[in-house]
Order: C-alpha cells, then sequence, then structure tokens
C-alpha cells in the first residue's frame, strides 16, 4: 500500500453532521461555501490539522474549535481552495496593456496608480499585472508612480505570495521573454535532483506589499483607494448575499473611474455604481 493510500486509510470518518458543522463554522467567517458532501475533500484539507493538534478524531477537533477561536483562521485556510498562474484569463491584460490604463489615466486625479489583487493567492495574478506596468515604464509611457497591493485571507499563502518564489510548474503563463525578464533563478549547484526555484526581480518586489484580509470584513482593512481591483475567480465561492457585500466594499474602495475585473465564469450582481466595458471588465461611474 502507498503512503498516500495508507494516509486516506487511517484517516478517521467524517459524518455529514461534523462536516455539516465545520463548513458551518468556516463559512460564516469567511463567507467561503464548501458541499458539505464533499466529505473526502474535507478530510483531506483538515487531516493535517488533526496531526498537528494531536486529535483523535474530527469530533475532538469540534470540540477544540469551540474552546480555541483561533483555530478557526487554520480552519478556513485548510478549506480555501488557491489556483492561480501567471496572466490567467490573458485577455484582461491584453486590455490593460493595449488601452484600459491609458483610459484610467486620462481623467484621474494626480497620486500613484494603485492595482490591487483582492484575493491574490500565491500572487501570481498581481505579479503578473506589475509586468505590465514595468513594461510601460521600460517604454517611458506613464504612469511612472504605481504601486501593486495583494490581499488574502490565508497568512500561509501570503507568505508564498511575498517571497515572490516559485517552481517551474507554476510559472505556466509567462513566456520566454517575461520570464527572462523578470525572474531570478536559484543559484544552486547544477543537480538532476534539485529543482531550481525562480523569483520576482527586487525591483518588481518592491513595488508590491501583501495584507491579510478577509473579503467579509473589508472594514477592518486599512484604507486605500485603487485604480484597478481584480476580484477574480473568488465570487462562485460566495452565496449571492455574500456576492453583493463583497462587490459593495471593493467598489468602495475603487477610485472614480477606476475598473473591476471578475473572473469569466463569474456572474457580477447588478451594480448600479458600475458600467461594463467588456464582458467582466467594469468602470466606477
Amino acid at each position: 500500500m502507498s503512503d498516500l493510500s495508507s494516509a486516506l486509510f487511517s484517516q478517521p470518518d467524517l459524518s455529514p453532521q461534523l462536516a455539516q458543522h465545520l463548513i458551518s463554522r468556516a463559512e460564516r467567517i469567511s463567507g467561503v461555501k464548501v458541499d458539505a458532501e464533499k466529505t473526502e475533500f474535507i478530510k483531506l484539507r483538515l487531516s493535517r490539522r488533526l496531526q498537528i493538534l494531536g486529535l483523535k478524531d474530527f469530533e475532538a477537533y469540534c470540540s477544540h474549535l469551540s474552546q480555541d477561536h483561533a483555530e478557526t483562521r487554520h480552519l478556513v485556510e485548510a478549506l480555501t481552495t488557491h489556483t492561480t498562474s501567471f496572466f490567467r484569463e490573458s485577455r484582461h491584460y491584453d486590455w490593460l496593456a493595449d488601452e484600459g490604463i491609458d483610459q484610467i489615466m486620462h481623467d484621474r486625479a494626480p497620486g500613484p496608480f494603485l492595482i490591487w489583487s483582492a484575493a491574490c493567492s500565491l500572487g501570481a495574478e498581481l505579479w503578473s499585472a506589475g509586468m505590465i506596468m514595468m513594461e510601460r515604464s521600460g517604454s517611458g509611457r506613464p504612469p511612472a508612480d504605481w504601486r501593486l497591493i495583494g490581499t488574502d485571507i490565508s497568512h500561509r499563502i501570503l507568505k508564498r505570495a511575498t517571497s515572490a518564489t516559485y517552481t517551474e510548474d507554476e510559472l505556466s503563463g509567462l513566456n520566454e521573454a517575461r520570464s527572462e525578464r523578470f525572474l531570478l533563478r536559484s543559484r544552486k549547484p547544477y543537480d538532476h535532483n534539485i529543482r531550481p526555484i525562480y523569483r520576482i526581480i527586487p525591483e518588481l518586489r518592491a513595488r508590491a506589499r501583501f495584507i491579510p484580509a478577509n473579503l467579509q470584513e473589508l472594514d477592518r482593512l486599512e484604507r486605500f483607494s485603487v485604480d484597478v481591483a481584480f476580484l477574480r475567480n473568488v465570487l462562485i465561492y460566495f452565496e449571492q448575499s455574500a456576492q453583493r457585500r463583497v462587490v459593495e466594499k471593493v467598489i468602495d474602495r475603487l477610485r472614480p473611474g477606476g475598473v473591476l475585473m471578475t473572473g469569466h465564469s463569474e456572474t457580477l450582481p447588478k451594480n448600479d455604481r458600475l458600467t461594463q466595458i467588456l464582458p467582466t471588465i467594469y468602470r466606477k461611474v
């Protein structure tokens, strides 16, 4: 039996009732909805927490949650899916590079140009936008003063995003020219058994900062106003009422004329403060 099979075989059972209790608790905190019938998914995601805490089953874990409120953050992190890649849904980046940034700059008030990835995951979305901005700067096109902000609910994932380090498998979507310009390769002795690690160049890293944030509680986040907000492939995890709340809070942080981008598989709740430019691209009225 393989190690993976042994791990799966040795996992404690998770009843539908306990699964519902766990995902309901996570949803109250984060707004993220998980199908309670996906018990195998929930078991796989939470089994490490049981091991770390030395708990024998999920009943003991539920009891621990009721006594240690800080554990809820680990619960949410475990149940949150983090899927990302560089230049994912490339039409957004093409539009920004070709005309979007120029349109935003046309009637914009003075100040640093800010791009926000609201659910940044490992950071690839934000770094992709940063590459577009550096390419503009390199050709002498405005804005000269621009910054990147990434937020995510997972502290663990934010550490990875802040480190800006990636394996070769995580760099899909980056063409050769951008890889050469924006990545540094780890300086390790050549060894077929060592997988190279790549890191975003310091000039781009210096433009970004990452902040832990719950999209359901954006009022607690420090105040900033942005020109571009990415809110992609995250709304699908929320119920409609939570979607509306999140969208409203993100719009609040958009400057007049700023742009909101959503995922191509998502339908944005109707909002009078936005006008659609293209599918999944909206401007604040």
